[in-house]
């Protein structure tokens, strides 16, 4: 498979699988926000109905409360009257005129007054007999606790009004002689429906009274004799005063919102409920659906060609130089490719012009390279005498010095014998002791016999101490660490005190990972100043400071190199008192390296 069709392949399969993600990602985005807007608008529906319903309601009731606050009604309904006579002088006079101008104002079937006076009873004034208290229109409102009481009923289909009848009754309860007196207001249940068409057709609105009646029903041809508990949702919504929450009947699904309304009692309970098709908000998505997959599959096209495109052109110089490749060979090395851009394929061509020409070169100068090989070999023979001459046994000289040493024991010369036996003891360790880290024990030996030559060589002046226990022996330790601390202070303690220089090393558990050695001297110590520029200089190695303290420098990079950025030194100074160098170091890499 050529490298064109893999990048194109390559390509086209992460493309289409970002795109297949963006896309149903987005699709379920959108369905997520169009559902939610659905919710929205039926919310929305339900509780405007539920204002409007509220609203109008609140209008018949009215109708009972200026019953309530007109005395002249009542005590005219509540006399008891000698004759009939004047019964009808009163009715005609106080009654009749205001039950006109309330069915002049209100938009109702019939008002109806009942009351227990059996001296006053007309068409529309009534006496509560035993019938009337067996309705239960009656038995709702009789036996309301309050004094002003209003309670809505359904009465049924009416075949002289040819309409479904709802009807609100109201108790003006009189204290003063204990004489009940109820308003009837008949209701047109087609105001309802009204209501309900002008939120639209789109959408099932069931609403039903507190006692559980249905008073209105657009999915149902006829709603008398039905109650809220017969339907399927009633579990749902019974638990809640408002709810909103899919349905599942009859095989289809429903969006449920439901709205209980508690603004006076007479309509406390009443119940609005909603259902919405979700056939509708499918096709939608539905609809959604295809647009989506149109600009998918638009999308893969034009990235197929985009795509193809770029790895023609990606490829196309890549081909050129595949081609001069094969073309090349000994009688050839001028096959040169015209360079364009400054990308990898770029740089590849570059490089390639560069080998040819270098190829080019190296055969010419392949006869060059013939003159000058008697001269390389003269070179190599010469080198090789002197790897001869550094392969020197290190045994010849050990055995020349120890024959030194005996000869100054046979004289008498017992301090020159033993600087002689330090010297070999130190050439020794050092030609001894391979690798860049040693253990802490065979470092201190070297540092001892090194320190033994020094106060030789120096005499009172200078007092060497070491102070390690044995325990910290087998641990590890750069090679020479130690010993380029203690030449450290040699050179800023020994040579500028004028008392004499007390050199300690010391050594010290830290915990069980980790172990202290330090280099303690006598000497000048430094200033803050220097001691600050000589952190600067270890804490950042790039600086430049005229080389000094490269030793410290040195130590602190190989410690740090070997064992990591936890380790390292550590420096303490009292200008004209003292200065300690320390060194922390782990216990744990040792046993790693010996297991």
């Amino acid at each position: 498979m050529k490298i064109r069709t893999k990048i194109f392949v390559a390509n086209m399969l992460v493309v289409t699988i970002l795109l297949g993600v963006l896309t149903n990602v987005l699709i379920q985005y959108v369905s997520g926000i169009l559902l939610d807007k659905a919710k929205e608008n039926v919310n929305y529906s339900v509780s405007q109905l539920a204002l409007n319903l509220d609203n109008s309601m609140k209008v018949y009731e009215q109708v009972i409360d200026s019953f309530y606050i007109n005395n002249d009604i009542q005590e005219a309904l509540l006399t008891h009257y000698e004759t009939d006579s004047e019964a009808q002088g009163v009715y005609f006079d106080v009654v009749t005129p205001y039950m006109n101008v309330i069915r002049a104002t209100t938009d109702s079937l019939n008002l109806m007054m009942y009351t227990n006076n059996p001296t006053f009873q007309f068409s529309d004034v009534k006496n509560i007999d035993d019938e009337i208290q067996e309705h239960d229109w009656y038995k709702a409102a009789h036996y309301a606790d309050k004094r002003l009481s209003r309670v809505w009923t359904y009465l049924g289909r009416s075949d002289i009004y040819k309409a479904d009848v709802l009807r609100l009754v109201g108790k003006l309860y009189n204290i003063f002689n204990q004489s009940e007196l109820f308003i009837a207001v008949d209701v047109d249940q087609r105001v309802i429906q009204d209501l309900i068409s002008k939120e639209g057709q789109e959408q099932r609105y069931v609403i039903a009274l507190n006692n559980g009646q249905v008073i209105a029903d657009n999915g149902m041809k006829s709603i008398e004799g039905q109650h809220i508990q017969d339907y399927g949702f009633y579990d749902e919504i019974a638990a809640h005063d408002n709810i909103t929450s899919m349905y599942m009947e009859d095989g289809l699904k429903y969006l449920l919102v439901s709205k209980t309304l508690d603004t006076r009692h007479s309509v406390s309970g009443m119940k609005i409920v909603s259902l919405v098709s979700i056939d509708q908000y499918i096709s939608k998505v539905n609809q959604m659906k295809w647009i989506a997959l149109a600009l998918y599959v638009g999308s893969l096209l034009l990235c197929m060609v985009i795509i193809y495109a770029i790895s023609t052109g990606l490829t196309k110089r890549l081909t050129v130089l595949a081609l001069k490749i094969k073309e090349m060979n000994t009688d050839n090395l001028q096959s040169f490719i015209e360079v364009r851009g400054n990308d990898e394929i770029s740089q590849v061509s570059y490089k390639f012009n560069q080998m040819m020409a270098r190829m080019d070169l190296l055969i010419k100068q392949v006869y060059e390279a013939e003159i000058e090989r008697k001269e390389l070999e003269l070179k190599r023979r010469e080198s090789e005498l002197y790897a001869l001459q550094a392969q020197i046994n290190p045994h010849y000289l050990f055995n020349t010095l120890n024959a030194i040493r005996g000869n100054l024991l046979e004289n008498g010369d017992h301090k020159n014998a033993d600087i002689v036996k330090w010297f070999a003891q130190s050439f020794r360790n050092m030609l001894n002791r391979k690798g860049d880290v040693v253990r802490l024990g065979e470092e201190l030996d070297a540092v001892n016999t090194y320190m033994n030559v020094q106060m030789f060589r120096y005499g009172s002046r200078l007092i060497y101490s070491s102070e390690v226990p044995e325990s910290l022996h087998p641990f590890p330790i750069p090679k020479l660490a130690l010993h380029t601390l203690l030449e450290n202070a040699m050179i800023h303690a020994l040579e500028n005190n004028e008392s004499d220089t007390i050199i300690k090393v010391r050594g010290e558990w830290i915990d069980d990972r980790h172990y202290r050695i330090s280099v303690q001297d006598n000497g000048p110590g430094f200033s803050a100043e220097k001691l600050s520029e000589i952190w600067e200089r270890l804490q950042n190695p790039e600086v430049e400071t005229h080389n000094q303290h490269l030793g410290l420098l040195n130590t602190q990079q190989r410690i740090q190199m070997t064992f990591g950025t936890d380790y390292g030194l550590d420096i303490v100074s009292v200008a004209g008192e003292e200065t300690r160098v320390s060194m922390v170091l782990p216990t744990v890499w040792s046993r790693q390296k010996e297991e």
